[in-house]
């Protein structure tokens, strides 16, 4: 094949397909709200004894609550990060967060309230399973 104006210096020419591949177009979608994909809460200590440690890490997804479908692209187009302490914020500690956002009190709050509950479902055995019921002769 000879080389055209076009071609890469290292892979040459492309390959030309029998039939052209046509990719067809998708209809605009409009994702209005946030799927909490993950959210990481790092406290090694309480704010009394290390007030300027800990983290946390939010990652959300585009999501459209009306068609309850969460937009997940290879490229994570959309997604938005929230990080405390961040550069943006000038470093703000995780422990001031706590203190100075209520919502972030009342969430710190349930997640401790919900522990117990949380440690012994998921330290229960699922119920064991019906003994096999002998066929009729």
């Amino acid at each position: 094949m000879p080389d055209s104006d076009n071609s890469d210096p290292i892979l040459g020419d492309p390959v030309p397909r029998d039939e052209p591949f046509v990719v067809p177009a998708s209809p605009e979608e409009t994702f209005d709200s946030v799927w909490l994909r993950s959210i990481n809460i790092y406290a090694p200590n309480t704010s009394t004894e290390e007030p300027n440690e800990g983290s946390i890490n939010i990652e959300m997804l585009p999501y459209d609550g009306s068609n309850e479908k969460v937009l997940v692209t290879a490229n994570n187009e959309g997604v938005e990060y929230i990080n405390v302490p961040s550069r943006i914020n000038g470093r703000k500690p995780f422990w001031s967060c706590v203190d100075e956002v209520p919502e972030v009190k009342a969430a710190m709050d349930a997640i401790l309230a919900a522990v117990p509950a949380l440690r012994t479902w998921a330290n229960t055995p699922p119920p064991e399973p019906d003994p096999p019921v002998p066929p009729v002769e």
